[in-house]
């Protein structure tokens, strides 16, 4: 299968997610109240807005790869691993993303969603090998911070706290 082929197939499985996302998953898991005084603070919002971008993206990758916008003999490489070593390595940052992702689920009731968010980002920052290590770093605290502040005193919805940390 050649990658024109796996790409078209990528984007029919995005589509299908988005419509999975936007038919079953938000509307059954996503709880929202009816007295929400803005759209875009309702917790159905956001999901609802990533599923249409899911979709989109999908649609615009089969369309590119069906409509010949993209050629693969114009010399365009795959960044497909060639040695057994880098098909390895890529499935370690696979696996340590996996549990990174498990760990900020779990560390989210216990230090808070702020703290958490941090940690989580500076790792994510280590595992793609981030060329500017320094700038993740402060991005990994100031953003956090930023969006606590945004959304717990000028937007007015509650962030997790944890047990062990409160900001005010």
């Amino acid at each position: 299968m050649n990658l024109m082929n796996k790409d078209i197939w990528l984007g029919i499985g995005a589509i299908a997610f988005g419509v999975f996302l936007l038919v079953f998953a938000i509307p059954s898991f996503v709880s929202s109240p009816s007295n929400v005084p803005a759209l875009v603070l309702a917790p159905t919002f956001w999901p609802t807005i990533v599923a249409y971008i899911i979709v989109v993206l999908g649609a615009a990758l089969v369309i590119s790869r069906m409509s010949g916008l993209t050629n693969e003999s114009s010399g365009e490489t795959a960044n497909v691993p060639e040695t057994r070593e880098e098909q390895l390595y890529g499935l370690g940052r696979l696996l340590a993303m996996a549990v990174l992702m498990v760990g900020l689920v779990i560390a989210t009731p216990i230090v808070g969603m702020v703290l958490a968010t941090a940690i989580a980002f500076a790792f994510f920052a280590a595992i793609v090998v981030t060329p500017r290590p320094l700038t993740s770093i402060v991005v990994a605290i100031v953003l956090p911070l930023a969006l606590y502040a945004f959304f717990s005193h000028v937007a007015g919805v509650s962030v997790p706290q944890g047990r062990f940390l409160t900001l005010p």
